[in-house]
């Protein structure tokens, strides 16, 4: 019996997936084994990775304030997801912004996901950062996935943004990601992404028990795929559980509290952290800075 077009093409998409699956299972052991080697290397000589010229080599990236980095010993983890969760208005919104300026001017394509706010309003803090996001979009190495016009009933905005509906839908909100990062990681090898907001992830959803499900699956493919990942969270609105449940899917997180006028931030995970306690954080303008901590490690 003759194969019929649709059995033919059947067969290759599953073809085609299983040599997929093959190639990000050895991706994976490719990252496990650099990172062992880069370890080994920074054992036997501390400063010769430090002054390595390729930023994706490294086993830090930049978090463009170099006092954090000072704090997180060279920067966030390679091929991680880290949490930064504080109350509306704190500084953790400008430690994402700067995260995606200095991603871009290391030539480093940033996806930025956008569930609570207008594409305009990041376009707006990178133009002050002194960037230009426009230019970084025609040249692919910034992509806007708006998730947030459709969900107030606007258009979007941008013509380049990458344009998601029916956000609750979390199986069809995961696909979507899925598809927008392969191809980004398929045409530029590489990103980083940016998170706005698990908050709006978790209000929007239709189905809350899986949202840990979901979340489980997101944060690994984006490791997987070899991504540093920033999510935006507010402090306060859920339960205390539903912020250490996140946790346990992050590989560390960076907190923000305010007293008195006076803001803080601390450390979880991240176990090449040189401070556990909270330290003072004060913003001047573009700029961020820390107050005084233990240059010790943390063992």
């Amino acid at each position: 019996m003759t194969e019929s077009p649709q059995e033919s093409s059947d067969g290759k998409l599953q073809e085609l997936l299983e040599q997929k699956r093959k190639l990000l299972e050895e991706l994976e052991e490719t990252r496990s084994l650099l990172d062992k080697v880069e370890t080994s290397i920074r054992e036997i000589s501390p400063d010769l990775t430090s002054e390595s010229k390729e930023p994706e080599g490294n086993a830090r990236v930049p978090s463009g304030f170099s006092r954090l980095d000072d704090l997180l010993h060279g920067g966030y983890p390679r091929a991680s997801n880290i949490l930064l969760s504080g109350p509306p208005y704190s500084s953790k919104f400008s430690v994402a912004d700067r995260f995606i300026v200095s991603s871009l001017r290391e030539s480093c394509p940033v996806i930025v996901v956008l569930l609570d706010q207008p594409i305009s309003d990041v376009k707006a803090d990178l133009y002050a950062l002194g960037i230009s996001p426009e230019a970084y979009e025609e040249s692919g190495h910034l992509k806007f996935v708006d998730a947030y016009s459709k969900s107030i009933q606007m258009e979007s905005s941008d013509r380049n943004a990458v344009v998601l509906d029916n956000v609750g839908i979390i199986s069809n909100f995961l696909k979507s990601m899925d598809q927008i990062c392969t191809t980004v990681l398929t045409k530029m090898g590489k990103y980083r992404m940016v998170f706005f907001s698990l908050t709006a992830w978790i209000t929007q959803s239709s189905e809350d028990k899986m949202f840990p499900k979901a979340l489980q699956h997101f944060s690994q493919r984006r490791k997987m795929e070899g991504s540093t990942t920033l999510y935006l969270i507010e402090d306060g609105i859920f339960q205390r559980s539903l912020y250490e449940n996140m946790n346990y899917f992050m590989d560390g997180s960076i907190e923000f509290r305010s007293e008195a006028s006076v803001e803080y931030l601390r450390v979880r995970g991240m176990k090449e952290a040189r401070s556990r306690d909270w330290i003072e954080v004060v913003r001047n303008n573009k700029d961020l800075t820390l107050g005084s901590f233990e240059l010790k490690r943390i063992r």
